[in-house]
């Protein structure tokens, strides 16, 4: 018999909603039977009937993937490809005249570099074929042999029968690409992990190696391919999708179309505006067919001039599998986290961006949400891996990441996280001088207490909100000094790992001397005791855990409440919904997500919006940034609800790197029934409670740590709850 720990009888001002819930929730089982069942979990098969995505499934990528995994790969320098499509990225936003302006320093790619591998005794070698990306000359053992044009051809090389290679070395100077090298065959396969890149007046270091696709196209120039969606219905003219989507409109008409787009059915009919969030240019691309010339953010088309034969979207997805899932007897939180999932799915590609309608790029300040709900969602660490190299390459000597003193501390915390959640050595080992350069660059700036101290022209922003951000700044430097504590001792950096340890420990009494109101246990906005109270630094606290949740009574009653201003995005509701079930328990936090991202559902939202006021009045709720239509109806940081749903009910947290270890602690409230899969790289935990009874599934190769006792898989538990 196992008891829960979080029980808050509290809580239960909730209980008849959650009475109806349950009721609502039966329906859905009685709908699941009238399908067929997922293999891939409990949690999958029952929360079939709130998929969204049309591209959605359970257990391979889809769309397909034209990835080759076995072929021979690629080699680029370490963050080059990265970085040039980051540059691509931004020269694709400015193309589709996206309303957006993107600050930071970001590393430019190197034009001419060059590649080497070298051999112990020589090897001999008779022909050499090869692809690169730029044009170049080829010298073996130190001699030039060979030169050759720019081209998308393989160039062969034929040697002598006696030419030992002791070492072989390619020169590229690139034009259309980040130069790059590819030889598919033989001892000199640039599979072969000894291969070397340098550039300028770099150091020799490891080279970068990225698969073959099987459209025969260099990674550099691989896009996320397409899936043609049809209007699922249309009334005088306009056209719904059915969705939010990311993709290019097809039109088969005799005259060029007007078209006019819209996330919302009221941004699409509103001709009149004046201020385009997006390109609506298009162009004829066949006879009597019209394509837009940049993708469009949109779930409504309004075609006004003319009645076209047929419309369709060509649908980017990045290839993915759902390979988390969730569901519970409330219906209406299982679409929360479907949609929640889906949200993020529309903002991966290459990087974890922003919104798919105004930026289309990567901020280091939505890392952390974006990271978790991918690691619980798809399990897809190479977004963010690839966002983590490129916003960080140029490092932060001349400009803080993305412009924003905050965002730098979030890539700090991000690249701890990365490594609790998906457990990537090479590219901390490859990130860790630039980490440790970052943090001492804000070290520098800060006082005799260790406070953070923004420059002038640094931007502190924290959330979308008019309010003394003093303290929480502090809390996300105390924690981004933490993380690079943990990230120094996975290194093996002692040194390092001391200072920062140490760093942070002080930070946390100076604060709490400086900001902490020991009558009613809450932080203040500021060092000052007679400053405001504010949501922010206290949530966040809890989050960073700089506050104990002992201590926390004061903060739980503050969030509870409705004294303080509120925050000003999903993005920083998803912190408070965190703390609060930590501090008050599942019931508390259900409701709240039940009324604000199921607000945005009653609302006919697909996605999360990029800010939500549930008070705020319905003929305004589009406008943002003095824009009727400025708010992003898909923002990946308003996707939290699928990462803290299941960690929070089900306390389903990695305790070592990439879910080697990890703990339960389930707490599903008035729920009568809840199941999670978890994706893990060494497969995934699932967990089904119904009627107080538990099963989890345990994956080979980890152990849940679950009331005190330890538990190796792979097994199956069966028990009861109290």
């Amino acid at each position: 018999m196992i008891n829960k720990k979080r029980d808050n009888p509290a809580a239960l001002t909730n209980f008849w909603i959650c009475l109806f819930r349950k009721a609502i929730g039966a329906f859905s089982i009685l709908f699941l039977c009238a399908f067929g069942s997922y293999a891939q979990s409990n949690a999958h098969e029952k929360s079939k009937f709130a998929i969204i995505d049309p591209a959605y499934s359970p257990d391979t990528l889809s769309p397909k993937t034209s990835v080759i995994e076995n072929a021979p790969s690629w080699i680029y320098g370490h963050s080059e490809l990265e970085c040039w499509r980051l540059q691509l990225y931004q020269q694709r936003k400015d193309a589709a005249k996206l309303l957006v302006g993107y600050p930071g320093v970001f590393h430019q790619p190197f034009t001419d570099c060059s590649f080497k591998l070298g051999f112990e005794g020589g090897q001999t070698v008779k022909k050499i074929n090869f692809r690169a990306i730029g044009f170049g000359k080829v010298y073996i053992n130190g001699a030039y042999t060979y030169s050759f044009p720019e081209s998308d051809s393989s160039h062969t090389i034929k040697l002598s029968n006696t030419t030992q290679i002791k070492e072989i070395r390619f020169d590229i100077i690139g034009k259309s690409g980040p130069p790059a090298l590819l030889i598919k065959n033989g001892i000199l396969s640039t599979s072969n992990k000894h291969w070397q890149w340098k550039a300028a007046n770099t150091q020799w270091e490891t080279a970068y190696h990225h698969f073959q696709n099987s459209e025969g196209l260099p990674p550099h120039k691989l896009d996320a391919p397409t899936v043609t969606l049809k209007p699922v219905s249309s009334r005088h003219n306009l056209y719904d999708f059915g969705r939010e989507l990311l993709g290019y409109i097809l039109i088969k008409s005799d005259d060029k179309p007007i078209i006019n787009a819209g996330e919302s059915e009221e941004e699409a009919l509103d001709i009149r505006n004046g201020i385009l969030e997006q390109s609506l240019d298009i162009e004829s691309i066949s006879g009597n067919v019209w394509k837009t010339k940049s993708p469009l953010a949109l779930r409504y088309l309004y075609v006004p001039n003319s009645h076209p034969e047929n419309i369709s979207c060509d649908a980017i997805f990045s290839p993915l599998a759902y390979k988390g899932a969730f569901a519970c007897s409330d219906s209406t939180l299982t679409r929360i986290w479907m949609n929640s999932a889906y949200t993020l799915r529309l903002c991966m590609h290459d990087f974890l961006l922003d919104g798919i309608k105004r930026d289309r790029l990567p901020w280091a300040g939505d890392m952390a949400m974006s990271l978790w709900v991918n690691a619980y969602s798809f399990y897809a660490p190479e977004f963010v891996r690839r966002s983590l190299v490129a916003l960080g390459r140029a490092g932060i000597s001349n400009k803080n990441i993305n412009g924003i003193i905050d965002y730098s501390l979030w890539w700090v915390i991000a690249q701890d996280q990365y490594q609790l959640y998906f457990n990537d050595m090479p590219h901390l080992t490859n990130e860790w001088g630039r980490i440790k350069d970052a943090l001492g660059v804000l070290s520098s700036h800060c006082d005799s207490n260790g406070f953070l101290i923004p420059k002038g022209d640094d931007w502190l922003f924290i959330d979308w909100v008019e309010q003394e951000k003093w303290t929480a700044l502090q809390i996300l430097w105390y924690w981004a000094q933490k993380s690079g504590a943990k990230l120094a001792h996975r290194v093996g950096d002692s040194e390092a790992e001391k200072y920062w340890a140490n760093n942070f420990q002080e930070l946390g009494a100076n604060l709490k001397e400086a900001a902490w109101c020991t009558k009613k246990q809450v932080w203040l906005s500021k060092n000052d005791m007679d400053s405001e109270e504010t949501r922010h630094p206290n949530f966040l606290s809890i989050a960073s855990g700089l506050t104990n949740l002992e201590e926390g009574a004061g903060i739980k009653a503050l969030l509870e409440g409705e004294k303080v201003k509120p925050v000003g995005t999903p993005y920083m509701e998803g912190f408070e919904m965190i703390a609060l079930a930590q501090l008050s328990g599942t019931n508390s936090m259900l409701g709240l997500v039940n009324g604000y991202w199921g607000g945005m559902l009653d609302r006919g939202a697909t996605t999360f919006w990029e800010a939500y006021n549930p008070k705020g009045s319905k003929e305004n709720q589009y406008s943002f940034y003095e824009r009727p239509y400025g708010k992003s109806l898909c923002h990946a940081w308003s996707s939290g609800p699928a990462y803290f749903l299941p960690s929070e009910l089900f306390g389903l947290k990695p305790l070592e790197d990439g879910w080697k270890r990890f703990s339960l602690d389930p707490d599903i409230g008035c729920l009568s029934w809840a199941s999670v899969c978890l994706p893990t790289k060494y497969g995934n935990i699932k967990v089904d409670i119904e009627n107080n009874n538990i099963q989890i599934a345990i994956p080979a190769g980890t152990i849940m740590e679950w009331e005190g006792k330890s538990f190796d898989g792979p097994q199956t538990i069966k028990d009861k709850l109290d």
